[in-house]
């Protein structure tokens, strides 16, 4: 009988820690939703009860200071996110966020963080660093209407880089933080040496700039140079030249031409772009209205734009991502 007990016990004791971690990832799924819907304040509340239980693992506590990091400054808490960013970076020295994909006021805290602490997350020491700026208009057809198209080539490869695993592109956000304190913006900045002071700035090793023209016949191409951000130098020019409706194959193959050039392993290059849909001049042109009327402040206009994106292309993951981003910045000003 006692043998049993015994054994009885040492099963539940067992039990316990995993239990735990149950309990505690059910948590945690609760304060994403809490955060998802707007409930920043609940979020913050929920997260830090959460972070005072003691059986807490590393990997909840992670993920748990990460998600009251991003409440505290959607819920206007700016100092409470940097404190907490302080601790995060130390339990877990690989922390980064995507400025493109985070809401404003969270992105802003990040950028102030990295740049106060001077921190940069470890994943990145290892890898290539190469930014990407919105691209000219050279287009010979309808130039005007597709004038914003350069912050979408700029994104898609941005997106198509880090995909590969080898390369870290700063966001445009970041650019855009830096701009702000200079009093300047991306479209007033046509000094390529002011772009590859910022670039350094950054961190970026190298630099893309390029120019896109949309031509008759439901022609496109694009034009690109890499440049080093330290000497200046021109490194390598491409150009490819394809349909319209193809423009993500297009930023696909040109990612694995660039890659090539800096001799990046060939795994990594088949990862770049693996799996990204294409997508035609019509979604392409409504999310860089989108991003355009954002950063005016034009949420409602942004907004549609992006949902007329995704309308156009469903699978377009980039203009969902702005989407989303617009609506917790607009939460945050409903507070």
């Amino acid at each position: 009988m006692r043998t049993s007990v015994i054994i009885l016990l040492a099963s539940f004791l067992f039990a316990l820690p995993v239990l735990a971690q149950e309990n505690a990832a059910g948590e945690i799924k609760n304060i994403g939703e809490l955060y998802r819907k707007g409930q920043f304040s609940d979020a913050v509340i929920k997260a830090t009860s959460l972070l005072a239980k003691p059986a807490l693992s590393k990997s909840d506590s992670i993920l748990t200071i990460r998600w009251i990091s991003k409440a505290a400054a959607q819920n206007n808490q700016a100092d409470l996110s940097q404190q907490y960013l302080a601790t995060l970076v130390k339990i877990d020295p690989n922390t980064d966020f995507d400025g493109d994909r985070e809401p404003a006021r969270f992105a802003k805290v990040w950028f102030r963080f990295i740049g106060d602490t001077k921190f940069v997350p470890g994943q990145r020491q290892n890898k290539l660093s190469v930014a990407v700026v919105e691209f000219d208009n050279g287009s010979f057809q309808d130039a005007d209407k597709v004038k914003n198209v350069g912050i979408v080539i700029a994104a898609m490869l941005r997106y198509d880089l880090e995909s590969s695993g080898a390369v870290y592109s700063p966001s445009r956000e970041h650019f855009n933080y830096l701009l702000d304190e200079l009093k300047l913006s991306q479209t007033e900045l046509a000094d390529k040496d002011q772009k590859l002071q910022v670039g350094k700035v950054i961190g970026a090793q190298n630099f893309i700039f390029g120019t896109f023209f949309n031509m008759p016949g439901n022609k496109f191409r694009i034009d690109e140079r890499v440049i080093e951000t330290e000497t200046t130098l021109p490194k390598k020019q491409f150009t490819i030249e394809g349909r319209a409706s193809d423009i993500g194959k297009l930023t696909v193959n040109l990612t694995k031409q660039i890659l090539a050039y800096f001799n990046v392993e060939a795994e990594a290059i088949k990862k770049a772009g693996a799996n990204i849909p294409n997508v035609n001049l019509a979604a392409l042109n409504e999310y860089s209205r989108g991003v355009a009327y954002e950063e005016k402040g034009q949420m409602d206009l942004a907004k549609k734009a992006y949902a007329e994106a995704i309308r156009i292309s469903p699978s377009f993951a980039l203009a969902t991502d702005r989407q989303q981003r617009v609506e917790l910045e607009q939460k945050s000003d409903n507070q």
